[in-house]
């Protein structure tokens, strides 16, 4: 029965995550079209994080290697935290 409830939890995680990444995804991609200037994620971490949560309570060992690729595939999460330190190394050496 506990391994149904994890199975379940897992899948429910991991299935939020990619809506979010998606979400994220178009968002970012909308206002690439629309030529915004600014991009705004409500849930910049989320998907990444509960995505690597999902992959890590999923229980099927292989699974547990790859608890990282969320937070690299969520735009909002581990890309755009690399854009936003290049953003402030870059005012930094403006000054």
């Amino acid at each position: 029965m506990i391994m149904i409830l994890i199975w379940i939890l897992a899948i429910i995680l991991i299935g939020f995550s990619l809506c979010t990444v998606l979400v994220n995804l178009w968002v970012a991609f909308g206002g690439l079209i629309k030529k915004r200037t600014s991009f705004v994620s409500y849930v910049p971490f989320v998907g990444g994080i509960v995505g690597a949560i999902g992959l890590f309570l999923l229980p099927v060992s292989q699974t547990k290697q790859f608890w990282w690729v969320p937070l690299v595939i969520d735009i909002g999460c581990g890309p755009m935290l690399v854009a936003v330190i290049i953003d402030q190394i870059k005012k930094k050496l403006r000054q």
